[in-house]
């Protein structure tokens, strides 16, 4: 078992480690590692071809440029002229609205002053207030009438819920009665 271990210590020990390196104190060496073959040459062979192929752009560059001059000319052409179809539709404007205040000018006497009175429509011709439908509606409640009869007759009569936006049905006259 003895001759065991020592042979397995061995076996770990045949390969021999590198020197220690040497990095005065910094923890990247200072040499280049780069194998010779990897060190190029600068050489100026792309950059004439790029410049060569510069130069056969730029009269291309240049015509673009000359038509989006021309096509920017246009535009602003054709927005003078929408400006000035603009000012003269005010303008139309302004004279239908002084021609209409020449045709009713404003000292000529109005409805009111006539003595004629001008309602905001009601399809009923009648106005209820709040507290006036809520006495209707406990006035029906104790005439024993259901929350669907009371609401049939405020349809009826066509008297608006509070909001004006719905209709009245059962279950709103209930919750009116809470």
């Amino acid at each position: 078992m003895n001759d065991f271990l020592k042979n397995l210590r061995n076996s770990r020990k045949k390969e021999p480690s590198g020197p220690k390196k040497n990095l005065d104190g910094h923890y990247y060496a200072q040499t280049d590692r780069r194998p010779t073959q990897g060190k190029k040459t600068a050489s100026s062979e792309p950059l004439l071809s790029l410049l060569s192929g510069l130069t056969d752009l730029l009269p291309e560059f240049s015509e673009n440029t000359s038509r989006l001059a021309q096509s920017l000319e246009k535009f602003l052409e054709s927005n003078d002229l929408l400006v000035e179809a603009r000012i003269r539709q005010y303008n139309a404007v302004s004279t239908f609205f002084d021609h209409l205040n020449s045709l009713f000018p404003l000292d000529s006497p109005s409805a009111a002053e006539n003595g004629i009175k001008i309602k905001a429509g009601d399809p009923s011709g009648t106005r209820y207030t709040k507290d006036e439908i809520l006495l209707l509606i406990r006035t029906m409640r104790k005439n024993e009438a259901t929350f669907g009869a009371i609401a049939d007759y405020l349809k009826e009569k066509r008297i608006p819920t509070f909001s004006g936006r719905g209709e009245w049905h059962a279950q709103t006259v209930h919750r009116l009665c809470k």
